[in-house]
């Protein structure tokens, strides 16, 4: 059986990624883990990879702990947005996926191609 389905889950995470560079106005895509340690990461920027993992570990973190002291459940997704471009965090199960975009990146856009591609991401991190 060679369906559009099975051929999705047999991509690697670095394929996953590498296809989150062809999404419009998105520059850089990583998997990172809640320790800082960067899993995977693709890039179309330069971009300090130690630096990143920490501070996606430290902002998920620290966002994860507001949402309990408000009763607020889990974090799903995380959006800062600057004059520069936009941050877009998505947990996967431990992990976190990182979405840069530039600044004119439609947010409803780029959040529908990433949980169109999370069950990707999920499947080859299990």
């Amino acid at each position: 059986m060679t369906s559009a389905v099975t051929n999705i889950f047999e991509t690697s995470l670095s394929d996953v990624l590498n296809d989150f560079l062809k999404i419009n106005n998105v520059l850089s895509a990583a998997i990172v883990g809640r320790d800082g340690f960067v899993i995977e990461s693709s890039s179309n920027i330069d971009v300090d990879a130690d630096a990143l993992g920490a501070m996606v570990a430290t902002t998920i973190g620290t966002d994860e702990n507001l949402g309990k002291e408000f009763k607020l459940g889990d974090i799903d997704h995380y959006l800062s947005e600057f004059s520069g471009g936009k941050i877009l965090m998505s947990t996967v199960q431990e992990d976190i996926l990182l979405v840069f975009t530039d600044a004119d990146a439609v947010v409803g856009s780029v959040r529908y191609e990433i949980k169109k591609r999370l069950p990707k991401v999920l499947h080859i991190l299990q």
